[in-house]
């Protein structure tokens, strides 16, 4: 994970201090302050506007833990006075599998976080014809009658590139720690999800491929109670805007959504020629989480320079309120290579020019 920061000032009526972390296809929250919040704000250019931290990334892979080889997907909830990062490892066997990091309210600064020996807290099923045996990732949690619902993509242990269906799972925890996997598993077929509940219902948002398998596309389902989902009630919510030399013209991955008095803000990536490998994160707005309108000032974060932890792709812009201040973790994959030789240049040139390129071999989360 990395952060980032910038000097405030004032930009179309609001005060924004600019913060990242989280790690390339890792972590790196942002943040920024603003005089007022995000209710009162207009689609004005140039107003949103994040810096990053000189030491990003804030949760690096560390070798010897279940995060060895990735550390990714960050999604944040605060539940009895304690903040989780929930984030995606994988190590040396290949399992994705989710852990926790934990500060307290008080501590809270949104750089520095105690890691569980306990994790991975949701671990792959030992049986290979599980829906979840191969990979879980994607933590996306909520608080659902005092416990924590989290729902997670899962990948059969067989599962290569979208070659068998991906399946939403939950699992459900009383303090944040210790899970247990729902009765009802897969939820849906899907992944990526993003859970928000409105007006006593609960909507579960996640990607699935289109027809042609040419891009992804962002649905929506809803419940009564976040445990079953019609598969019939789904829509489309959210398409790649399709437009010449636009970020987000090919593909859309990985959302997140939060509320803001009278608005829905959702960030997503967005991909210019390849299916999942944002080149930037985008910023939309909407009323009735059915019809969004895009931030004319697109996109918020871009990747990083050569060489950068983050230069090659973006995912899972994940936005958090304290008191006056927003954060933002994001996931990020580069090098962190020296451009000083060919070798790195080429690696660095791999990892942001090809479709996942050189990922988990010269190239990490």
């Amino acid at each position: 994970m990395g952060f980032s920061r910038k000097t405030p000032q004032i930009v179309s009526g609001f005060e924004l201090y600019g913060r990242n972390d989280l790690i390339a296809k890792q972590f790196v929250p942002k943040l920024f302050q603003s005089i007022g919040d995000f209710s009162g704000f207009f689609w004005s250019i140039d107003m949103v506007q994040f810096s990053k931290h000189p030491a990003n990334p804030v949760i690096r892979r560390t070798p010897g833990t279940f995060f060895a080889k990735h550390a990714a997907n960050p999604d944040l909830l605060e539940f009895a006075g304690t903040c989780f990062l929930y984030f995606r490892g994988q190590d040396a066997r290949g399992h994705d599998e989710i852990g926790v990091a934990h500060t307290s309210r008080s501590a809270f600064d949104g750089v520095s976080w105690t890691i569980p020996a306990e994790n991975p807290i949701i671990r792959v099923s030992p049986d290979p014809a599980e829906f979840d045996s191969g990979y879980i990732l994607d933590p996306a949690a909520i608080i659902i009658g005092g416990k924590i619902y989290l729902y997670y993509t899962a990948h059969r242990a067989d599962w290569q590139s979208w070659n068998t269906p991906s399946h939403i799972g939950l699992a459900v925890s009383d303090g944040g720690f210790h899970f247990e996997k729902s009765g009802n598993n897969p939820i849906i077929e899907g992944m990526a999800p993003e859970i928000i509940q409105h007006a006593g219902i609960f909507r579960l948002f996640f990607q699935r491929l289109c027809e042609d398998r040419t891009h992804f596309e962002i649905w929506c389902c809803t419940s009564p109670e976040g445990v079953h989902f019609s598969a019939a009630d789904a829509r489309i919510v959210f398409r790649p805007s399709g437009e010449a030399e636009a970020f987000d013209r090919c593909s859309i991955s990985t959302v997140r959504i939060w509320h803001e008095h009278d608005w829905f803000y959702m960030t997503y990536g967005g991909c210019p020629k390849f299916i999942d490998y944002p080149a930037a994160i985008g910023l939309a707005r909407s009323r009735n989480l059915r019809h969004w309108e895009r931030y004319p000032g697109n996109p918020i974060l871009a990747a990083g320079t050569p060489g950068a932890w983050d230069e090659g792709a973006l995912w899972f812009a994940t936005v958090f309120k304290m008191n006056s201040t927003y954060y933002l973790w994001y996931e990020g994959t580069g090098t962190a290579s020296s451009l000083s030789n060919s070798e790195g240049r080429e690696i660095s040139r791999l990892c942001r020019q090809e479709n996942y390129g050189g990922y988990g071999i010269t190239s990490f989360s």
